[in-house]
């Protein structure tokens, strides 16, 4: 068992004898050719802010009564953003109506 310990031994320190006999050159050695140094500024396809038209109020406001208030808001989004565009056709709710999950404070379950 020995004889086996020290034969695995020499067979790693001969492996690993091989690695290191390959010669890496210095690094402050100036004739050593190395790769050319890119740069790639952070701000490459950067745009700036643009102003977005701004609506009236009260076209805002019926717009938010149409959908159904803050929460019609947020599932119209996320209807839209599932469904392809061209079959979306807006919804008008009930002004009575509560959406699935809320009860009449207005609050999730």
């Amino acid at each position: 068992m020995t004889r086996t310990l020290a034969l695995a031994a020499a067979a790693i320190a001969l492996i690993a004898g091989g690695a290191h006999a390959q010669t890496r050159p210095k690094p402050d050695d100036p004739t050593v050719p190395v790769a050319p140094v890119t740069y790639a500024s952070p701000f490459d396809g950067y745009r700036t802010h643009a102003d977005e038209p701004i609506a009236s109020w009260g076209e805002v406001n019926d717009e938010v009564g149409r959908v159904g208030g803050h929460v019609g808001v947020l599932r119209a989004e996320e209807r839209d953003a599932a469904q392809p565009a061209a079959a979306t056709a807006p919804s008008t709710p009930s002004a009575h109506t509560m959406p699935p999950g809320m009860h009449s404070g207005g609050h999730a379950k």
